[in-house]
């Protein structure tokens, strides 16, 4: 989480203008905007070089290579005029935060852009940060970061290698600092592919957080022109023999550059740099791509012999063994000294802790790590990294660069990918490095990718869903690798590897419907597919899929009737839960019908095949009888569904113990909607126990269902008046979803909203009216950005929360604006009632109630008595089909009566609030903690009404002091909630016995009401 920290008079550290990541002790003398994170960061935050490193002479004779890397910047910026008053105009664009992907092929000159662009905007006052991500244990975290400027520009590298949960999270951190200090963020990504993985993050990130999202790909050279490719070579060629102090200036003959070799910009540069060091050294220069890499990593070679050749101050690594090192820091990425020792001798490098130390100083000698608190520096650029780990490994069949072989190489991924500590870090990144290497070297497609991933298919997963997107768009690519990686994949739901999932099925589906002709098969592929689109939350995409699972299913049980297809129960099975998330509940439940009926003779018959299915499609009929407002209907199959999971859990724990769970919480839903208050207890209670200790062995798996869990028993403890438990149990789940939403919004965000929603509602029981209504708004703009982009699924979620929104604005004194929110919340009922009646009439009537008290607040007391008026007449109709509305009928009537009596319908007033104070005193003597607030209301109304009408003085005693009664016993308990209405009570007491003749009782309860007061 995030807050603004205001200054503070204590002595102490003194941070300013800053962004604090990780865990914090004790910051005190906080001057300026501060954002303080307790949330340990899954990347590393950097300021950004905005100026050009300086590169001497001796180093770039020593490495040529050095003069290619972006943040010396030899070669001055030019051209991309169009990109460039792309990225100005963004920048200053009026959104509060926006991201853009700026992508293309490696060597196209991404990172070169997006450095003058930081300088530029450096320059205008922003602050710029880089941004990586990171392992904890090699990047420390509590760091202050400045945070300066009218501006924030985050630049994210490689993006496209990233894990999406890191994305997720760095887009969820940013917007809510962002909403923090009110600075303006831009987030500019950089990666060489817009794939896979972009479209999911731009979705979440645009749907979910209402971040803007853009993507800009930058194009190639001309193709079929070399006029700008022979001036960029020789603008090129110029500046780098002037970094290295050669002679010819101009006079540079450049290779044929036409074709697509040489389309990217790092290419036609590294031509110009291999024909310069060429110039000087006496040599022909190189002409193709592969040439060119081999002639420059051969002058690496020749610095790594000059360095162990020289007579003083030489260097005891062996070329050959310096090259195999800058192998083995390319695949792994910079490290840790203790982590970088590990890999010398996992690859045979080095013998003992000594022998690598020595490899590791002498190969930072020629390599310095970008952070001091690493060595082995990967070989940079990336591209002719890649190219050493291509043109060192057998198999490239190019003769021009034979001498760069060595069969070394063959074994040392497979040593580096199986090391026994910090495994997953170390084959992460060189299974990222072999991956985008294959993408132009097929042999390392061949020969050392796709052996790895058939051996060690669990550490190509670990790299994640980005990784193995990527690797899913390797030209030619053998789809057998990917099905050794879907045997590894979980059945269901995993919050980390869903994206990954969808990305494999994605092509698997694609190859193996090319290739199989038998409807039942082709039926299955379809039906698995949509399954894994639903569980990544890309549901859109998901129903086209489901919809041909159960045409496909449909044929085959049409061909033979008398056989009950079951693939068709589990293609209807994943067509329900698409249609509910996309909001099409009627469709819904027609599919879920048709799987019961399917499956409940197959159960019969054979229950140890069949019975989980029946069981399962029992809870997803429960639920959408519920959506649709048939709650005594969803009761009955839900508590089927909870004997069936009883049975089978008994049998299998592991297997059922989660389903059980999730339908004790649907099972403690319809008993609530019915008014079944204590055994709704009961089952969320069970469910909660159940889930914490399945989420306790895996979280990735269960944590979003002990979220739910605690979700419900938060309001089913509400409803029975156990506040403080409500609230503890609803901020549990808050911190959860929050948790889950910052990975995958797609499927958390809007399961965030309800449970702030519900802790706002909890929080104002509680008097904490102020921390109620922040949760609340929060609530509203997480649903009203999801109802934008998908009204059908989440218009009747934004209109709760509008709803409840609209109250704890009025609670804070804010009527006006609380109005405007119920009538907007009233609005979006009215076109939901005019479809689904059943469903939502009795919210409407519920919003009218509102709505009724918001206008009477404001003076508006004619309108205020036709909204309850309708409320009342609803809720009648409700009520006759639902024991759990006649709560609400009785709202509605007391709302009803005090607003007549405002405008002197005191008759009228009477008969409505007695008729709800009747219903109260039932309800009361059934669940006294839950109905006796509510009757302390409607009596203190009915005074109010008799003393407006000067009637039934007497009687309006006793109701008073029946209330002071009801409010003396809630304020012992909950003095925040209640002791204003036992002072507002007590002050009513006071009028009726002075119109009664007895003033000096009323002037002595108003005088020991004064000295409270005064004293609090």
């Amino acid at each position: 989480m995030s807050a603004l920290w205001r200054p503070s008079s204590s002595a102490g550290q003194s941070i300013k203008n800053s962004v604090v990541f990780g865990d914090i002790v004790q910051i005190s003398g906080v001057r300026g905007s501060v954002t303080i994170s307790n949330e340990r960061p899954m990347y590393r935050v950097l300021p950004a070089t905005v100026t050009p490193v300086r590169l001497s002479r001796e180093q770039a004779r020593a490495q040529p290579s050095r003069v290619l890397l972006a943040r010396h910047r030899v070669v001055p910026f030019s051209g991309r005029a169009r990109t460039w008053n792309d990225l100005t105009e963004w920048r200053g664009n009026a959104q509060p935060i926006t991201a853009r992907l700026l992508h293309a092929t490696g060597g196209q000159g991404k990172t070169r852009l997006a450095a003058e662009f930081a300088t530029q905007c450096a320059s205008a006052g922003w602050t710029v940060w880089e941004v990586a991500p990171t392992a904890a244990s090699v990047y420390g975290t509590g760091q202050p970061i400045d945070l300066q400027g009218t501006g924030l520009l985050a630049i994210v590298d490689y993006a496209d290698r990233w894990p999406m949960s890191a994305l997720l999270a760095l887009f969820s951190h940013l917007h809510r600092l962002q909403a923090t200090t009110g600075m303006k963020v831009r987030i500019l990504l950089l990666a060489r592919s817009s794939g896979y993985w972009w479209p999911a993050l731009a979705s979440r990130a645009d749907t979910d957080m209402n971040i803007e999202v853009s993507e800009t790909k930058l194009p190639a050279l001309a193709a079929d022109s070399d006029d700008d490719r022979n001036s960029l070579f020789v603008t090129a060629a110029d500046h780098f023999a002037s970094v290295l102090g050669i002679d010819g200036t101009g006079n540079w003959s450049p290779p044929t550059l036409q074709g697509d070799d040489f389309r990217h910009v790092l290419a036609v540069h590294m031509a110009a740099l291999a024909t310069v060091a060429a110039s000087w050294h006496g040599d022909t220069p190189p002409a193709s791509p592969a040439a060119i890499s081999a002639y420059l990593l051969r002058r690496e070679q020749a610095h790594w012999q000059q360095l162990y050749s020289r007579t003083e101050n030489s260097i005891a690594t062996p070329p050959v063994v310096m090259q195999r090192a800058t192998y083995t820091a390319t695949l792994t990425g910079a490290l840790p000294r203790t982590a970088a020792r590990r890999a010398l001798v996992q690859v045979q490098l080095a013998g003992d802790v000594q022998s690598a130390d020595r490899i590791i100083d002498e190969h930072r000698g020629c390599y310095p790590p970008a952070d001091e608190r690493t060595v082995l520096e990967a070989l940079h650029p990336d591209r002719l990294g890649e190219d050493l780990v291509a043109l060192s490994t057998p198999g490239h069949g190019n003769n021009e660069v034979a001498s760069l072989v060595d069969d070394w190489v063959l074994a040392a991924p497979a040593a580096l990918v199986v090391m026994e500590q910090d495994p997953l870090r170390r084959a992460s990144t060189a299974i990222i490095v072999l991956i985008e290497t294959a993408h132009r070297w097929p042999h390392i497609a061949t020969e050392v990718l796709y052996p790895l991933v058939r051996e060690y298919p669990d550490l190509v997963i670990a790299a994640g869903g980005a990784a193995v997107a990527r690797l899913t768009t390797i030209p030619g690519l053998d789809p057998t690798i990917l099905e050794r990686l879907e045997e590894l994949l979980p059945d269901g739901r995993h919050t980390d590897l869903d994206i990954a999932a969808a990305a494999i099925s994605n092509c698997l589906t694609r190859y193996r419907l090319s290739r199989v002709a038998d409807v039942a098969e082709r039926a299955g592929l379809h039906a698995t597919h949509a399954r894994r689109l639903f569980f990544a939350g890309r549901h859109g995409e998901a129903l086209p899929a489901a919809q041909e699972a159960v045409a496909l299913y449909r044929r085959l049980t049409a061909a033979d009737p008398a056989a009950l297809h079951p693939g068709l129960g589990a293609s209807l099975s994943i067509h329900c839960a698409v249609l509910a998330e996309l909001g099409r509940h009627d469709e819904a439940l027609s599919s879920a019908n048709e799987a019961v009926a399917i499956y409940r003779p197959l159960a019969t018959a054979n229950p140890s095949e069949y019975l989980p299915n029946l069981a399962l499609m029992l809870t997803s009929q429960g639920g959408r009888l519920a959506a649709l407002g048939r709650r005594a209907e969803a009761l009955v199959s839900t508590a089927e569904a909870v004997t069936q999971y009883r049975t089978l859990a008994v049998a299998d724990p592991a297997a059922y113990l989660p389903d059980l769970a999730g339908s004790l919480n649907n099972l403690s839903n319809h008993l609530s909607d019915l008014g079944h208050l204590n055994e709704c207890i009961e089952a969320a209670d069970e469910a909660v126990s159940i889930q914490r200790r399945l989420a306790s062995a895996n979280s990735a798996v269960y944590l979003p269902d002990l979220a739910l869990s605690l979700h419900n028993l938060g309001k089913h403890l509400s409803g029975l008046g156990r506040r403080e438990e409500a609230v503890a149990s609803t901020r549990e789940a808050v911190l959860i979803r929050r948790q889950l939403a910052d990975i995958n919004p797609a499927a958390h965000l809007s399961d965030l909203a309800g449970s702030l929603n519900n802790l706002s509602n909890h929080l104002s029981e509680l008097g904490e009216s102020e921390a109620g209504l922040l949760a609340a708004e929060e609530a509203v703009a997480i649903r009203r950005q999801l109802a934008e982009v998908n009204p059908l699924a989440y218009l009747p979620n934004l209109a709760l929360v509008l709803n409840n929104f609209g109250n704890h604005l009025a609670k804070c004194g804010k009527h006006v604006e609380g109005l405007a929110a119920a009538q907007e919340a009233v609005a979006h009922y009215r076109k939901l009632v005019a479809s689904h009646p059943a469903m939502y009439l009795s919210i409407l009537a519920g919003c009218l109630v509102n709505l009724s008290n918001h206008l009477s607040a404001i003076g508006r007391n004619d309108e205020a008595v036709a909204a309850a008026d309708e409320a009342v007449n609803h809720y009648r109709v409700a009520s006759v089909k639902s024991a759990a509305q006649v709560p609400g009928l009785a709202a509605a009537l007391n709302s009803f009566g005090t607003h007549l009596c405002e405008i002197g319908r005191h008759d009228e007033a009477l008969a409505a609030i007695r008729e709800a104070l009747a219903i109260r005193q039932q309800l009361a003597a059934v669940n006294t903690v839950a109905y006796s607030p509510d009757l302390a209301s409607s009596l203190c109304a009915y005074a109010k009404v008799c003393l407006r009408a000067e009637v039934n003085l007497p009687q309006a005693l006793e109701k008073t002091m029946e209330a002071i009664d009801i409010y003396t016993e809630l304020s012992e308990q909950l003095p925040q909630a209640f002791l204003d209405y036992l002072y507002g009570t007590y002050l009513m007491l006071a009028d009726v016995l002075q119109r009664i003749g007895r003033d000096g009782d009323a002037d002595r309860i108003r005088r020991q009401l004064g000295e409270v007061i005064s004293g609090l």
